[in-house]
């Protein structure tokens, strides 16, 4: 699963009322200190003679891939300029729900920041007991480290550990993540996650396309591996996402909620088999799916209008609340056509 880019919230920390709320940002502040605390200036590391040398060429690259970044108009602002090693698995483990006959995921609310369809815990316990307690108010649930955690923008975030690999993949992946994460920071449209990781991730994956191939060459270890591991993934998604089509049909029909529960059941069983799943999905972790993946056709269309990647990022950047229909919008098709346009609009100034 793609990492998750999540944003701290840290201003609403004296404002937000009750227990589960005061626990997350008191955590979640603590986690950024610790963070913060931890950092090294990247430079630091590299000519340190105790770091690990595959840490060292992996952390070495971080400058040329930001100015990659920077020269499609993404704003790297004070990002990953230092290094923090965490020791543990995971940036964060990261906590989502939804209903069980919907796909309507639970919300968390911050002041300015806006609405998030998932919480991230520094704590693997702390994550592990929000799920369990959503578990107990009936909701499908998930659990699941993340290597990678932004403040998008609120804060300089460090590069992790949990985001260095050992593969040939590694290299194309630390350039797939802080691409990633630097779309967040330039372009957050408050309360619409669909929107922000789709975009995220199509930008990302198109940039890291080209760049490393740019960077080592066609058909070298690392683009085999990106390759590989893009075209399995592709096939997962879309396996993935007919399931969470069939699922939605089924949600919105008009079938008892006894029908609709063993339904439900046997499509995520001839699921689990095709893919070969150890892990049961459900609808917490099929709307995550379509979150990072389901704005693909349109953001495709968009490009295409667009004729040019950094028109299009150009034009996203321009999005606010007011060009979406609703909190948390899932059909990013008007959004798309509505990229284009202002691509068109931009083009037609430059003439």
């Amino acid at each position: 699963m793609r990492q998750l880019a999540l944003v701290a919230g840290l201003v609403a920390l004296a404002v937000l009322p009750g227990c589960l709320m005061t626990r997350y940002l008191t955590q979640a502040a603590y986690g950024q200190v610790e963070l913060l605390a931890k950092a090294r200036p990247i430079e630091e590391v590299v000519d340190d003679p105790n770091t690990p040398l595959r840490t060292a060429l992996l952390l070495a690259e971080i400058p040329q891939i930001k100015q990659y970044g920077r020269s499609y108009g993404l704003k790297i602002k004070r990002n990953y300029n230092s290094y923090s090693s965490l020791g543990r698995p995971a940036a964060v483990w990261f906590v989502g729900a939804a209903d069980p006959l919907a796909f309507k995921p639970r919300k968390w609310c911050f002041p300015i920041v806006g609405c998030f369809a998932g919480l991230g815990w520094f704590d693997e316990d702390d994550g592990v007991q929000h799920k369990l307690a959503l578990d107990r108010m009936g909701y499908d649930t998930i659990v699941r480290p993340a290597s990678a955690y932004s403040t998008g923008g609120w804060f300089p975030d460090p590069v992790l550990s949990t985001m260095l690999g050992g593969g040939d993949d590694a290299f194309p992946e630390l350039a797939n993540v802080i691409l990633h994460e630097s779309v967040h920071a330039s372009v957050l449209v408050p309360d619409q996650p669909f929107f922000n990781e789709s975009l995220a991730s199509y930008v990302a994956d198109t940039l890291t396309d080209h760049w490393i191939v740019d960077r080592f060459g066609r058909g070298s270890p690392e683009e085999l591996a990106w390759t590989l591991g893009q075209a399995t993934g592709v096939h997962r998604t879309a396996r993935l996402l007919s399931s969470y089509t069939e699922l939605k049909k089924l949600y919105e029909s008009t079938l008892p909620r006894d029908q609709k529960l063993a339904r439900k059941a046997a499509i995520i069983d001839e699921l689990v088999e095709d893919l070969r799943m150890r892990r049961r999905p459900n609808n917490a972790s099929l709307t995550e799916v379509r979150v990072y993946n389901g704005g693909a056709a349109a953001l495709i269309d968009a490009h295409r209008s667009c004729g040019d990647l950094r028109l299009m990022i150009e034009a996203s950047k321009s999005l606010t609340r007011k060009d979406f229909t609703k909190t948390l919008q899932e059909d990013l098709g008007p959004i798309g056509v509505l990229i284009g346009k202002r691509c068109a609009a931009a083009a037609a100034r430059r003439t």
